[in-house]
């Protein structure tokens, strides 16, 4: 790595300054288009997921004292592996989703230079923590990397295919539209629309084809003030809709498994937790009827 590429890096994510929030939007976007599987290491609500990718440009912009920094890059590749379930396997698609980032955001500011800086960089970066990850016991990182929860390979078969899924997302919507607490967070959407792209996600955290293009869950939330008790009230209209289309309890259970993976990443704890989309947008709370 030339010291002219990371002093090209810095200078980049410099430049972004205030923008790195919808860089992260980007970036988390096309992770989970290039693998829907990384949104179990990469859940929790809009807060966490943007701190995580500052420190991720953090962590860049400081390469050009890389060797003095190499100890605390390591600590980071265990804590990954560790806490997140973070594997090796997932360096190229983390790095295909960061470049694919740049690129939208900017433009043809983004040059063939820029993107082969921010290649060699990344690779540097990403090698370390790869020699710290496989120090860590092999039994251990096998178990952290058989985690289930938001993906169940065999499912989608096992449910009856596509219109399956999206006939129960059908009735989940009916009810939900008229809900008269949880309806109001569906005020001026479309329920077909919502239908398809709820499918569209579900199956391929089931094993099916991912063709899900739109933003993650903590994004397309990020603004809502959703309660676990809101949750567990959804969750609970979702096993009823699986039972009414005829699948048996141990298909909701293990449908609603791979739903529930995905909570953190949309329940809040409180309004101030909300984040806008924009300027002059105001948080949507839904008041609990009497």
């Amino acid at each position: 790595m030339s010291i002219e590429q990371r002093l090209l890096v810095r200078k980049t994510i410099e430049e972004i300054g205030d923008d790195i929030d919808e860089l992260s939007r980007l970036f988390y976007r096309e992770l989970f288009q290039i693998n829907i599987h990384l949104e179990s290491v990469f859940s929790g609500n809009l807060i966490f997921l943007n701190r995580k990718f500052s420190n991720l440009l953090g962590t860049l912009k400081n390469v050009k004292h890389l060797e003095k920094i190499s100890s605390s890059i390591e600590k980071m590749g265990e804590r990954h592996l560790h806490q997140y379930g973070a594997q090796i396997a997932h360096f190229p698609d983390l790095q295909q989703a960061l470049i694919r980032a740049l690129s939208i955001h900017l433009g043809d500011a983004f040059t063939e230079q820029h993107k082969q800086a921010w290649i060699t960089v990344y690779d540097e970066v990403a090698a370390i923590m790869r020699q710290a990850m496989e120090k860590i016991d092999r039994r251990e990182a096998t178990r952290i990397e058989q985690d289930e929860d938001s993906y169940d390979a065999r499912l989608l078969s096992e449910i009856g295919g596509i219109d399956v899924v999206t006939n129960v997302h059908q009735r989940l919507y009916e009810v939900l539209f008229e809900h008269p607490w949880l309806g109001k967070f569906f005020l001026g959407k479309h329920q077909h629309v919502l239908v398809e792209k709820q499918t569209q996600f579900m199956v391929g955290a089931f094993g099916g084809p991912n063709n899900y293009m739109g933003d993650t869950p903590a994004f397309v939330h990020m603004h809502m003030y959703i309660t676990d008790e809101m949750a567990e009230l959804r969750q609970s209209i979702l096993r009823e809709a699986i039972l009414a289309e005829g699948l048996d309890s141990s298909i909701a259970d293990r449908w609603l498994k791979v739903d529930d993976a995905f909570r953190a990443s949309i329940v809040k704890k409180s309004v101030d937790d909300c984040v806008m989309k924009c300027q002059g947008q105001m948080p949507i709370v839904a008041k609990k009827p009497a």
